[in-house]
C-alpha cells in the first residue's frame, strides 16, 4: 500500500492514463481520472477494465471519474497523460488551475517551452509512461507496468534538478508499483524517445500500420534502420544528449544487425502491442511526430538522406 497522503489527478483515460490511473487507485492512492463523452460515462459506470494481452487476465478498478478540472480544484500532482497534438488545448485549464504540480506525460521533440509559455517555469515537470496497448471499446488492452521493470520509467525537473517534489513522486510511484527513477535530463530522454519512434512511423503507415508487413520488406527494413541511424547526429546537432546512452549504439552498429534486430521487435508479440497498437489508434499524434522531427532535420543541418526519404513518405 502507498502510505503518501497525496491527492492525484490523471488526465486522460486512454491506455496510459487509465494503467496509471488503475495502479494508484489498487496501491491505495486517492486518485481521480479526467474524462470525457462516452469514456466518463463508461469509467463512472463499470471502472477501469484492463485487460492483459499476453495472459487475457483482466481487472478492474473504480476509479473515481470527474468531468472537468476547475480552478479551486487542487491536487498534490496533476498526470497529463494525452497524446502530444492534445497538450495545447489542455494549457489554459491548466493554467488557470491552482495546483502547484503539474506531470507531462507525453511524446514531446519539441522541449518545454511551449508548456512553460502557458504555466511557467516553477510547475511543470515532465515524465513518461509506463505501458502500450490500445482501448477496445470500454477495455484497455494493455501492458505494463511491471513491477520489477529493468528499465525504470524516468520523471524529472525541466532544469535537471533534483527537487523535493521530484523525489515524492519517484518514492510515491514506486510504492504504488508504477517502476520510477528520478531523472537529471528528462527533456533529452523524451526527445531520443519522440525521434526514434518519429523515424519508425512513417515506415509502419507505408505498410498499412502492419508491423508484420513492414518485416517483410527488406529495403523498408535497412531503410528504417538508416533513419533511426540518423537520429542520433540531428539531436546532437540541436544541442541534446543522448538519453539512455545506450541508445548512441545506434550510430555504430551495423545497418544489416539494426535491420535484423527491428525484423524480430516487428514479428513479435511485443512490438504488436507496445508499438503497432499504437500506430494504429493514434495516427494524428505519430504524424504530429513525424512533423516535428521533420523541423528538427531541417534546423539541424544535418544532410540525414534517409530519414528526410522516410518523413517524406508520410
Amino acid at each position: 500500500m502507498a502510505s503518501d497522503d497525496a491527492r492525484i489527478l490523471v488526465i486522460g483515460a486512454g491506455v496510459n492514463g487509465s494503467v496509471c490511473a488503475a495502479r494508484l487507485f489498487e496501491r491505495g492512492v486517492d486518485v481521480s481520472v479526467l474524462a470525457r463523452g462516452k469514456r466518463f460515462a463508461e469509467i463512472a459506470s463499470n471502472g477501469i477494465v484492463i485487460e492483459n494481452p499476453f495472459s487475457q487476465k483482466r481487472r478492474v478498478a473504480k476509479v473515481r471519474a470527474i468531468g472537468e478540472l476547475v480552478p479551486g480544484d487542487t491536487y498534490d500532482y496533476i498526470f497529463v497523460v494525452v497524446r502530444r497534438n492534445q497538450v495545447a488545448e489542455l494549457l489554459p485549464t491548466l493554467a488557470a488551475n491552482t495546483s502547484r504540480n503539474v506531470v507531462f506525460m507525453n511524446n514531446n521533440l519539441n522541449g518545454p517551452a511551449e508548456i512553460v509559455a502557458a504555466l511557467g517555469p516553477q510547475r511543470p515537470m515532465l515524465g513518461f509512461v509506463f505501458a502500450g496497448g490500445k482501448r477496445d471499446g470500454d477495455i484497455i488492452r494493455a501492458m505494463g507496468p511491471f513491477d520489477h521493470s529493468l528499465v525504470p520509467t524516468p520523471f524529472g525537473e525541466i532544469n535537471g534538478t533534483v527537487t523535493p517534489r521530484l523525489t515524492r513522486l519517484v518514492n510515491l510511484l514506486n510504492r504504488a508499483g508504477l517502476r520510477a527513477k528520478v531523472s537529471t535530463n528528462i527533456v533529452d530522454y523524451l526527445a531520443t524517445h519522440a525521434a526514434g519512434v518519429a523515424a519508425l512511423v512513417p515506415l509502419v503507415m507505408k505498410h498499412g500500420n502492419d508491423i508484420k508487413a513492414l518485416a517483410r520488406s527488406p529495403e523498408d527494413l535497412k531503410l528504417a534502420a538508416s533513419a533511426m541511424r540518423e537520429t542520433v547526429p540531428v539531436l546532437k546537432a540541436l544541442g541534446h544528449k543522448i538519453v539512455p546512452a545506450g541508445q548512441q549504439i545506434l550510430a555504430v552498429t551495423p545497418l544489416f544487425v539494426l535491420a535484423f534486430l527491428l525484423r524480430l521487435l516487428c514479428n513479435s508479440k511485443f512490438g504488436e502491442v507496445g508499438a503497432a497498437w499504437h500506430v494504429q489508434q493514434a495516427p494524428d499524434e505519430m504524424l504530429a511526430l513525424a512533423d516535428d522531427l521533420r523541423v528538427a532535420v531541417i534546423s539541424s543541418g544535418v544532410p540525414a538522406l534517409a530519414l528526410r526519404k522516410v518523413l517524406d513518405m508520410k
